[in-house]
């Protein structure tokens, strides 16, 4: 991405965002930013130019704000582990998946019911 296309995208982002450029400053300094508002309004107008750490730091807090925003819009599923009221087929395969051990994991195999015994595998002997 050429640095034309990269001030574009964080000023694209931060309109989507809903971000002031006084917000997106304020993130951008919380997360270790080091220029000032007038710095960054600049380049995302494309008359300043930012190192590559501080165009980083400046995408990192913009893409934050996006992720809050699309947080907030994100539709909730209608029985939420909030509400205590998880599905309880789910809540079984769950409990499954958690119970396997690595192993069981790569290989597909279920794991024994139980009562029943695991089958004992011979252990490789070490070489002399």
């Amino acid at each position: 991405m050429t640095s034309d296309d990269r001030y574009r995208a964080v000023e694209l982002a931060r309109l989507r965002a809903d971000l002031s450029v006084q917000q997106l400053w304020l993130r951008y300094l919380a997360l270790g930013g080091s220029g000032d508002a007038f710095e960054v309004d600049g380049y995302l107008q494309g008359l300043v130019p930012l190192d590559a750490f501080q165009q980083d730091v400046l995408a990192q807090a913009v893409n934050e704000g996006l992720e809050e925003l699309y947080h907030s819009l994100r539709v909730p599923l209608s029985a939420s582990a909030e509400d205590g009221q998880v599905d309880g087929a789910l809540h079984d395969v769950i409990d499954q998946l958690l119970s396997r051990g690595p192993s069981d994991l790569d290989t597909g195999r279920v794991p024994p019911d139980e009562g029943e015994e695991l089958p004992v595998r011979p252990q490789p002997r070490p070489e002399p």
